[in-house]
């Protein structure tokens, strides 16, 4: 895909957005575009949908108490600031999980989103490990602050954050027994890279020597569990001169006590590799895996000098890939597979499912389909290492890798299910309304506008004669197309007769089944 396409320009496109580009846009900055929302940025400057989709949100209000085990803290209300119970803890934790996933699920049109799942892929850590749900959302949040914000205000908050403390060690980090965990990570996976090996655990962007200073910089932090805070203890700290190699000009950071750490990502970000490392890893989460050294020239290079001009300010980076005639190329529409959450939650978006009115019996569903993606190889909160998710680094397969002989059934089932009878919570059913998603279409009483009308909402590609043939035959087999104006019809006219209802009700949700089947649905 990537060598082969046609435009591999920076530039911005001048035109304004029709359906499909406003849809490439919204699929890619969001979780599944409901149609609604494509309709209104159709029309639109590429300058007026991206004013849109940066825009700052507001602060969601916190996750809360969905569990009557949880005694310590009312139903409906929050939990984030209660004191640490081992026996309440993990409902907290499925609270969280819920909550984020309700987040995407009920975002505006915007890439806050999007990129704190990004953040979150790039600077892991994992609730089964954390396991303090409050420090667990206070890492969210953190992620979330800065989504589409500055990358250096980020690394030095996240650097003393307790989540991240406790996760990689730095807590147990002192001047007598140094640990080199998150000083390694800073490094090789959240700032600079390592660039081709040049000796033995020695790296062109950092060597060996670098990772034991960085981890004498970060000597002294401690996590209190009880306030839910991060603190430094002078007494912890390594209060040598740290001396960095060539790689880095042979920095030395003095004795700064608490303040030694923000030198340290100053000096990491100080090179221009840093920005090219962060903007790979953002090209391949909105864009495409294959880097080849034609995108990496032609559109790394670029987006790296503003992100490097700008300070490390993620917006203006964000602008400038998806503004871009590159990341408009039709050969890159369809070209990413669906994570499980960009399958799962674009399903319910794109199909309009209802939400129930009581938000406890949504984290319901809302824990149900985290599980359903946890079966799909993706658990919200717990990454399978410190490197994130495969699919996002893993070469030569990437997003490929979220498709195989465990996950396919999963997904095949999951959208399945809610063609069909759904899933029922607290007596509330999450489950498609195919007269709704019909009602949608200009012209539902013709067979094929129906078919395609369902493919424009739902797939990334314009589907083929062949295919609206062979849709045609779930709906009127071996019948003419009159057939269904007739049978449609038939229902509008007399909306109350139950048995026609049921019959078009059934052969609609037949038709979404066989669509999301197809290899397409998979793709955006």
């Amino acid at each position: 895909m990537g060598s082969s396409a046609k435009s591999y320009s920076i530039q911005p496109i001048s035109d304004i957005l029709d359906y499909s580009r406003a849809q490439h846009l919204l699929d890619r900055c969001m979780f599944g575009a409901k149609k609604d929302e494509v309709d209104t940025m159709t029309g639109k400057s590429i300058t007026a949908a991206l004013d849109v989709l940066t825009q700052p949100q507001t602060v969601p209000a916190p996750p809360v108490s969905y569990d009557v085990r949880d005694t310590d803290v009312a139903l409906g209300q929050t939990w984030i600031n209660s004191a640490y119970n081992s026996t309440f803890n993990s409902y907290r934790i499925r609270s969280l999980r819920s909550w984020w996933i309700g987040l995407m699920m009920q975002q505006r049109t915007s890439l806050v989103e999007k990129m704190t799942l990004f953040w979150h892929n790039h600077l892991v850590t994992e609730f089964a490990g954390v396991n303090y749900a409050s420090l667990c959302y206070q890492y969210s949040q953190l992620l979330r602050k800065y989504a589409l914000g500055n990358v250096k205000q980020l690394i030095y908050e996240m650097t003393i954050n307790p989540a991240m403390l406790i996760y990689l060690n730095g807590e147990s980090n002192k001047a007598s027994a140094p640990n080199e965990n998150y000083g390694r990570e800073l490094f090789e996976l959240f700032t600079i890279g390592k660039g081709p090996l040049i000796a033995d655990g020695n790296y062109t962007n950092y060597t060996e020597t670098d990772i034991r200073e960085a981890a004498k910089v970060l000597t002294g932090w401690l996590v209190n569990r009880t306030t839910y805070t991060a603190y430094f203890d002078t007494s912890r700290h390594d209060k040598t001169t740290k001396v960095f190699t060539n790689a880095f000009t042979n920095t030395s950071i003095a004795n700064k006590e608490a303040e030694e750490y923000k030198l340290l990502v100053d000096m990491i970000f100080s090179k221009k590799e840093t920005a090219r490392y962060l903007v790979r890893k953002l090209y391949r989460w909105l864009m495409y895996y294959q880097i080849d050294q034609t995108i990496e020239d032609q559109i790394i290079e670029p987006l790296a000098t503003t992100l490097f001009n700008n300070n490390f300010e993620i917006k203006p980076v964000l602008i400038q890939l998806l503004s871009s005639e590159h990341f408009f190329s039709t050969d890159y529409f369809g070209s990413q597979i669906k994570s499980p959450l960009d399958f799962t939650i674009g399903l319910y978006r794109k199909c309009e499912i209802p939400l129930s009115n009581n938000v406890l019996t949504n984290y319901e569903a809302w824990y149900e389909l985290y599980n359903s993606c946890f079966s799909m190889e993706m658990a919200l909160g717990d990454p399978p290492d410190v490197a994130g998710w495969p699919q996002y680094y893993k070469d030569p397969s990437y997003y490929e890798l979220w498709v195989n002989s465990a996950t396919v059934p999963m997904r095949t089932s999951f959208s399945d299910t809610f063609c069909a009878s759904g899933i029922t919570k607290v007596g509330f059913k999450y489950a498609i309304e195919p007269f709704v998603l019909a009602g949608k279409i200009s012209n539902p009483s013709d067979v094929v506008s129906l078919i395609n009308g369902f493919a424009q909402i739902l797939l990334p590609v314009t589907l083929s004669t062949v295919q609206v043939q062979q849709l045609k035959e779930v709906l009127i087999p071996g019948l003419p197309e009159s057939t269904w104006t007739f049978e449609w019809n038939k229902y509008t006219s007399n909306p109350n007769d139950a048995a026609q209802k049921t019959l078009i009700s059934n052969k609609l949700q037949a038709l979404l089944k066989s669509m999301m089947r197809m290899p397409e649905f998979y793709l955006m």
